[in-house]
């Protein structure tokens, strides 16, 4: 017989033992573990409820420009960032098509006036043989359609004119308006149809800020609303009102834009900046404003832990919180002024669990 066949009922053995031993091992009695955490003390009053969404501050007025008719840009006066001034010579096409077009529409004009003079004439002098019976009515009224036909050649010739006068000046894009250039679309050289892009124009003078807000909330805001902007680049808080409200839902997120309009005297916003609005109403009276994270939730309802400092203990106490935020809610019934509530640990405690109020020293304050 090997050594190894030998050995297999000696590892056996000792494999046995220690199952046995740890079978016998006591638990840990984890019951009387003291568990730190953070309370508050509840005290009513007439408080203010905030409620933030995110946002963007945006353009109140912006607009693609482009020229209204086709042709070649020879020039592009302005970049992205310049300022620009009402009537400002923004671009340029091509004029040499534009001018032949003019030319030959004042061609057709002229000749339009020459032939309307001539028929005139002939007419006038058709009547003088009327009168002395040398021609028939028939002839007249011959001579006299002939007039007024080229009358109304002379008519449209004058609009083709005028409307060749207009396009010539079309070959020059202006800004409609003081402001920036956020955006260019076309290069000196590209050929372009009319309506298409050429440069982004934004009025820097007019803010707003855009958010998404859910249906669940969007009836809480209105017309008029103030609200504060608080721009993620700093702590700068912006005065703001609501312009517009959304009637339709967005058919992919099923939120509602609503619109604001913001008061940013000094220029500290910028175009594409995101934002946090913040809408402040006063609360109930004799209500308690919890942080959300108190708030534990399961499936029976909702409940807060109220800490017995006497005691040293917690117990389940459940309530029925409205007004919910991202960052608080406020409940009306079923909690006491002075009571002490777990706002920090409250995953990991049992009804009637002893805890302990955790202080930050000055160190853990830092």
């Amino acid at each position: 017989m090997s050594k190894s066949r030998l050995l297999m009922p000696v590892v056996w053995a000792a494999l046995g033992s220690l199952l046995l031993a740890s079978c016998s091992r006591p638990e840990i009695d984890t019951s009387e573990i003291i568990r730190p955490v953070r309370v508050i003390e509840l005290q009513s009053s007439n408080s203010t409820f905030e409620e933030s969404f995110p946002g963007q501050i945006e353009p109140r007025f912006q607009a693609n420009l482009s020229f209204q008719v086709g042709g070649k840009l020879v020039n592009r006066l302005v970049d992205v960032g310049d300022r620009v001034q009402k009537g400002q010579v923004l671009a340029k096409l091509d004029p040499q098509d534009l001018s032949l077009a003019l030319q030959a529409a004042q061609a057709q004009f002229n000749a339009a006036s020459t032939e309307q003079a001539q028929l005139k004439t002939d007419l006038e002098r058709a009547k003088t043989l009327k009168q002395q019976n040398f021609i028939s009515q028939a002839e007249l009224d011959r001579r006299q359609l002939a007039m007024d036909a080229a009358t109304s050649r002379l008519s449209q010739a004058r609009s083709q004119l005028n409307t060749q006068s207009n396009q010539r000046q079309y070959g020059d894009l202006r800004a409609p308006d003081n402001g920036v250039v956020s955006m260019v679309y076309a290069q000196a050289g590209q050929v372009l149809s009319a309506g298409q892009p050429v440069v982004q124009w934004a009025n820097e003078n007019e803010v707003q800020v855009r958010m998404a807000v859910p249906e669940s909330r969007v009836s809480d805001i209105n017309v008029g609303q103030p609200a504060s902007v608080l721009l993620w680049s700093g702590k700068e808080s912006l005065k703001a009102e609501v312009r517009e409200v959304s009637p339709v839902a967005d058919p992919v997120t099923r939120t509602f834009d609503v619109l604001l309009d913001v008061s940013d005297n000094n220029k500290l916003s910028r175009f594409g900046m995101s934002a946090t609005v913040q809408f402040s109403k006063a609360a109930q009276t004799d209500v308690f404003k919890l942080p959300i994270q108190a708030l534990v939730a399961e499936q029976i309802g909702a409940f807060v832990w109220v800490f017995d400092e006497t005691k040293g203990v917690v117990t389940k106490r459940m309530v029925q919180p409205y007004e919910v935020s991202e960052s608080n809610f406020l409940v009306k019934e079923g909690l006491n002024n002075g009571e002490l509530i777990v706002t920090a640990g409250t995953h990991v405690l049992n009804d009637g669990q002893k805890v302990r109020r955790f202080i930050e020293t000055s160190d853990l304050a830092q």
